[in-house]
């Protein structure tokens, strides 16, 4: 999960929904980490539909205009390595072994497929053992460490 790469430290994480719409709606620690350049961060391509379902709540709670909105889409995008949806379906039926709630399976299978660990504040996904989840928290206590 923590990679040598000449000279510097790369941390692969998958990163969920909630944390993805917490760099959206606020100048935050989370979005500094975000864009971390130690952080390599995955998603399952799912992640922009959710997005997209819940775009006017974001659009409600952010301090921003639609055109800055838009742009950090963009750049949070653009920071994201999105996993294709088809290419996490060998690892649903172990991803489904370790949680019931649907909606979290395309994460862990991510999670598994990029051998990373899960960045989110999910207390059922953080339930399960096989895959390590950190909270913002953690990842900044891991961060400053390196």
């Amino acid at each position: 999960m923590l990679q040598n790469t000449q000279r510097h430290y790369s941390m692969k994480v998958t990163v969920d929904a909630n944390i993805l719409f917490a760099c959206l709606i606020k100048d935050s620690t989370t979005r500094k980490l975000f864009f971390n350049p130690a952080l390599s961060l995955f998603a399952p391509e799912f992640i922009v539909e959710e997005f997209l379902h819940h775009l006017v709540e974001i659009r409600k709670k952010s301090a921003l205009c639609d055109e800055e909105l838009y742009r950090l889409v963009e750049k949070i995008l653009d920071q994201l390595v999105l996993v294709p949806d088809k290419d996490l379906k060998p690892f649903l039926p172990a991803a489904a072994s370790l949680v019931d709630d649907s909606k979290d399976w395309l994460y862990l299978s991510c999670a598994l497929r990029e051998d990373t660990i899960i960045w989110s504040h999910d207390t059922d996904l953080g339930a399960q053992k096989r895959i390590r989840v950190i909270s913002t928290k953690e990842l900044i206590g891991i961060m400053g460490s390196l």
